[in-house]
């Protein structure tokens, strides 16, 4: 089963932003429309870990995006999914972040698992996760900087 959509010819950009200010140490307090996010360090990299870190935030930025992405495809594929469950896990070499070495400091890899509930038959969630895969925007974000991510959708 698969979705018509009209392909648009014209961009449609949306800007999104946030605001961040620095309080101590590694911790800083951002604004994002009407929410307010704490990021900080661990102790073991010179935090007080009163939020999560920046890195974590891309893994809840693609957990969440995820979950949006999935509904929004099902539904104009016209499944039905009760329920969505996701882990991510990112690999990073430490070195490219304390500067000792001349490697990325991003993600090397990510393992995603997604854990899906739904009647769908397996030809539709092949193509729910081909377009989810191809549309979610954090995920993209991801793979467009080179990170190895290693995908597992288990279905329920």
């Amino acid at each position: 089963m698969t979705a018509t959509a009209t392909r648009a010819t014209e961009p449609e950009i949306a800007s999104i932003g946030v605001a961040g200010s620095w309080q101590t140490g590694t911790h800083t307090r951002v604004e994002a429309r009407n929410f307010t996010l704490d990021v900080d360090e661990p102790p073991a990299l010179g935090g007080a870990d009163v939020g999560a870190n920046p890195i974590e935030y891309i893994l809840t930025g693609l957990s969440g995006c995820l979950g949006v992405v999935v509904q929004v495809v099902a539904a104009e594929l016209g499944i039905t999914v009760s329920g969505i469950e996701s882990s991510a896990t990112g690999d990073l070499d430490l070195r490219g972040f304390r500067g000792t070495a001349e490697v990325s400091p991003h993600f090397q890899s990510v393992d995603l698992q997604v854990h899906l509930t739904t009647t769908a038959t397996a030809d539709e969630v092949a193509e729910l996760r081909r377009q989810v895969t191809a549309r979610c925007p954090v995920l993209n974000l991801i793979t467009d900087a080179g990170v190895d991510v290693h995908e597992t959708w288990h279905v329920n």
